[in-house]
């Protein structure tokens, strides 16, 4: 077991504010979607979306991409380990993982209708929540080296349709609206009923410390007990928040990734001249789940939020709510159509005979 010394205290900056801590379990099983050999997963990772918040994406003139803030995961940890008692704050150790790569996600989502997106309920706690951040398909290792992306991959939350995140049962979900369809993505397929059985394979689909997406599998059903969420031992940090968790048999949504166990540590190592220095590194379990920082990683279960039924009640009254004008712009539509269908009936039936 390596010798660690948790962080007692931790400034979190805004990029995972929203997102609880995660850990790793065993050895750090994380990978890039373009590492993964596994076309399922591959599929499945296009239909995961990162939340980044506004201040971090800026809009070309010609608005075809927003360029991405220049942010490595080693400046974003360096930069929340900052305090009055440590001003310079503490690096990340000697060869982590991704220290080179982007770190600006916030929280992770994934498709389970044509414009609704699932996440976590902690990470979309307000109107200014769905305003003042951007869900971006797409944002993943190979598309964003060159710190844009396409303004046809970024979407933005249009409204709430459902969010809960209750302390007495640990309920943690919520079902968005985007601003348009999404064009090139598949829903995910989800359980409806049911819950799978302990011990059973998951994987999860994220952007830990809003990180490029990851697939991190390896990982089993820890505790199955209660009816709003199981746990498990996924390698899962913050910014995995909102993750689907999916059974790594079928493929289909079992939960959303809502909360776990310590991400970092920090541990004291030597340089080249044999003085001792502290650095910040994964918070390693490698017993497994044990409890305490290494709690296990907890799952809402996907069959809390009813997703269908949520979607069509919400539909049906955005259609009772139309205002007099809208009712008669959509009257006038009809109307038009009609006649138009009418027209094209009378030139058809004349092109027959």
């Amino acid at each position: 077991m390596k010798s660690v010394l948790v962080l007692t205290a931790l400034c979190v900056s805004a990029n995972i504010a929203a997102a609880q801590p995660k850990v790793a379990y065993g050895e750090d099983n994380r990978i890039d979607i373009v590492d993964s050999r596994n076309s399922m997963r591959k599929t499945l990772a296009s239909s995961t979306a990162t939340q980044i918040k506004n201040y971090n994406l800026t809009l070309s003139e010609d608005k075809m991409t927003y360029d991405l803030k220049d942010s490595t995961l080693e400046q974003f940890m360096l930069s929340i380990s900052r305090s009055w008692w440590n001003p310079e704050g503490t690096p990340l150790c000697e060869g982590e993982k991704f220290a080179k790569q982007l770190s600006i996600g916030n929280c992770s989502g994934f498709l389970v209708g044509d414009k609704y997106l699932v996440t976590a309920g902690h990470c979309m706690t307000s109107d200014s929540d769905c305003a003042g951040a951007k869900w971006v398909f797409d944002y993943k290792k190979g598309e964003v080296e060159d710190l844009s992306i396409e303004a046809s991959s970024v979407y933005s939350c249009k409204t709430i349709v459902s969010q809960k995140l209750t302390s007495h049962d640990k309920m943690d979900y919520a079902l968005i609206e985007l601003d348009r369809v999404v064009e090139g993505k598949e829903p995910l397929q989800f359980r409806k009923e049911g819950k799978l059985a302990l011990g059973e394979g998951v994987f999860v689909i994220g952007s830990p410390s809003g990180l490029p997406l990851k697939i991190s599998g390896d990982a089993t059903v820890q505790l199955n007990d209660n009816d709003v969420f199981f746990s498990s031992d996924l390698d899962t940090f913050g910014g995995n928040s909102g993750s689907a968790v999916f059974n790594a048999r079928s493929g289909e949504v079992e939960g959303i990734l809502v909360r776990g166990a310590k991400d970092y540590a920090t541990y004291t190592k030597q340089d080249a001249d044999g003085n001792d220095y502290q650095c910040m590194g994964v918070n390693y379990c490698e017993a497994g789940v044990t409890g305490g920082s290494c709690g296990g990683e907890a799952v809402t279960r996907i069959t809390n939020l009813e997703i269908e039924k949520t979607i069509e009640e919400f539909e049906n009254k955005e259609v009772a709510e139309l205002t007099p004008a809208e009712e008669a712009l959509a009257s006038a539509d009809a109307a038009s159509a009609a006649f138009l269908a009418e027209i094209n009936g009378i030139l058809d039936s004349a092109e027959l005979q």
